[in-house]
């Protein structure tokens, strides 16, 4: 295997998941920021290594892994540190690992995400301070009006991708639609509550048979369909819905899980990137318009460091 490059933004659901098997499995890896708000996904360069112009993506030497699941197997295939992530698939935990996961994954997140955003109301606390500046920056209608109209040109300049890009217009356009239906969002709230209903029954049942009071899903080994539980989690979170979805009332198993979750190193791994995520963007810019900015920049905060010490002493 050679280094390892993953290509994502700290805010992105599914690059985190990324993230979190890449630091469970103790990977070295290069991080490849992605400002998916600037619309770099949507650069050639980018396009041409995923036609699908999303993040995550992950090299490894010439080969290129898209799509967090595909990335998550890849990972613990060919990464030989950290524990396993996916038990055989043949035995019952890796059965049980499986049927968790695809139950995760069955969560229509980015309706449920921009919905919220979108009816902001329907937030059982409020956005936190981080959703609730990213739905004040973000029309979404114009910044539909402006994706499209950006592909269309990109789609003239590069007839190599034109199909791509004509695929990233219609998507966007059904998505934007799905999160502008009230009904809808609702419904996808729905949905999570019973999908979080069969986990909490789920860590009721590890517990009792297990003997396991801090048991992950299937036990005491943290796998992929834990990954995929603390993404949903920590989204929930980010849009102020906890109260509606776990307290110590509610979901008493889910509650505790969530806050075993903050002691996990790769979770606050994951965590501190996404808090880090304006500051990585900022620098992010200033190194992509001019390296030599970024150096003067550099070599400018060193000397003051260097000036503040010599002071104190």
């Amino acid at each position: 295997m050679t280094q390892l490059a993953l290509y994502y933004f700290p805010g992105s659901y599914y690059s985190q998941r990324a993230l979190l098997t890449l630091y469970e499995k103790d990977a070295r890896f290069q991080h490849k920021l992605v400002v998916i708000h600037a619309g770099e996904q949507n650069d050639p360069a980018y396009m041409r290594m995923n036609p699908a112009g999303q993040v995550p993506v992950l090299k490894d030497g010439k080969k290129i892994v898209t799509e967090s699941d595909a990335i998550i197997r890849y990972v613990d295939e060919n990464v030989h540190t950290g524990s396993t992530l996916i038990p055989d698939e043949s035995s019952s935990v890796g059965k049980e690992v499986a049927r968790l996961w695809k139950l995760v994954n069955s969560v229509k997140i980015e309706i449920m995400t921009f919905g919220i955003l979108t009816f902001q109301d329907l937030s059982a606390t409020g956005l936190t301070a981080m959703a609730q500046k990213m739905a004040n920056s973000v029309d979404i209608r114009k910044r539909f009006d402006g994706i499209k109209k950006t592909l269309t040109a990109l789609a003239e300049k590069c007839p190599d991708l034109k199909d791509a890009y004509n695929v990233k217009i219609d998507r966007a356009l059904k998505f934007t639609q799905n999160f502008h239906n009230r009904e809808l969002v609702n419904q996808v709230l729905d949905e999570v509550e019973k999908i979080l209903d069969e986990i909490e029954m789920v860590l009721r049942k590890v517990k009792e048979e297990q003997g396991i009071s801090d048991a992950w899903l299937t036990g005491s080994r943290y796998t992929a369909a834990d990954i995929a539980l603390t993404t949903l989690l920590d989204r929930i979170v980010f849009l102020g819905l906890e109260a509606r979805y776990f307290t110590p009332q509610t979901r008493p198993l889910l509650y505790s899980y969530y806050q075993r979750l903050g002691t996990r190193k790769s979770v606050q791994q994951v965590r501190a990137l996404v808090s880090s995520a304006p500051r990585l963007i900022i620098l992010h810019q200033i190194k992509k318009a001019s390296p030599y900015v970024l150096g003067v920049l550099v070599a400018g905060v060193a000397a003051a460091v260097v000036y503040s010490r010599l002071k104190g002493k």
